[in-house]
């Protein structure tokens, strides 16, 4: 098993009370919170979103940052996004949407994509529907867990991070074409699912964009950078239509992050840094 690092950093730095950051993921690119849990998924030893050498898995921890089962869930091959529904976790697996059952751990739900290759970000409508975004393809699509089906709902450059919330849809490009998806021209779009799909831009910002959150009037969405220790959050305000940038440490692979509303915790899996770090949404 591998060690498992904890360090604990206070400062008042940037205007943020506390940043805990823990150590020894593989390749982290997505977190979300249940309850009092949180999940982690991990691509695996080697950066390779596609591949598929099983050695993906899931990490199971506190809210707090204690590392309850770091291979919580193993076996699969490049886990990415993650939403959850009821008692079952759902990952966006390369070219599968897979679902657990969180208290036994059983896979109870396959559905294969074909033609695609890069399936991303999860976000969930209802008890009975998900949106999941594939890169490769610039898609976004609807799935409907209950009968195990799912149709396009749309054509999406190089779609990455999803957030829904009454009848909107945010999505953020990872960049501006598949065949150079980190070009940093990622725009981040909210899209009007009662109006036809309407398309409308956020903010003028482009990026290597990953992760997008909603809470109250403000939209945040990761920023890659040129991934090395520059990774930030962005945020666009909807009201305002101001942009900024979150204070926060800068991020070595700003992925698919998630913000606990309750909390107003942030929970940021540096991808390249095989980290995680917990800090105050400020």
């Amino acid at each position: 098993m591998k060690k498992i690092v904890l360090s604990l950093i206070t400062t008042a730095i940037l205007g943020f009370s506390s940043t805990l950051t823990i150590e020894g993921f593989s390749s982290p690119e997505s977190t979300i919170v249940n309850r009092s849990d949180l999940y982690v998924s991990n691509v695996g030893k080697e950066l390779k979103p596609t591949l598929k050498d099983g050695d993906g898995f899931i990490s199971k921890l506190g809210v707090n940052g204690k590392v309850q089962d770091l291979h919580f869930i193993d076996g699969l091959d490049a886990p990415k996004g993650m939403g959850i529904v009821g008692n079952t976790l759902f990952v966006a697996d390369i070219d599968t949407l897979r679902g657990f059952d969180l208290s036994t751990k059983k896979e109870v739900f396959n559905v294969v994509f074909e033609g695609v290759n890069f399936l991303n970000d999860i976000t969930v409508k209802d008890s009975n529907m998900l949106f999941i975004g594939a890169s490769d393809t610039s898609a976004i699509y609807e799935v409907n867990i209950s009968n195990k089906s799912y149709k396009k709902l749309m054509d999406f450059t190089v779609a990455n991070g999803l957030f829904y919330e009454d009848g909107i849809l945010y999505a953020a490009q990872l960049g501006s074409t598949t065949q150079n998806m980190f070009d940093g021209k990622g725009k981040l779009y909210k899209i009007d699912l009662k109006d036809n799909n309407k398309l409308t831009q956020l903010g003028t910002f482009e990026g290597v964009l990953d992760g997008v959150h909603k809470v109250e009037n403000k939209v945040y969405v990761s920023d890659w950078g040129n991934a090395k220790k520059t990774g930030i959050i962005r945020v666009y305000d909807l009201q305002t239509k101001k942009e900024s940038v979150l204070e926060a440490e800068l991020f070595m692979g700003a992925a698919d992050f998630w913000i606990d509303e309750k909390s107003k915790k942030v929970f940021m899996p540096q991808m390249i840094g095989g980290k995680v770090t917990i800090f105050d949404l400020k």
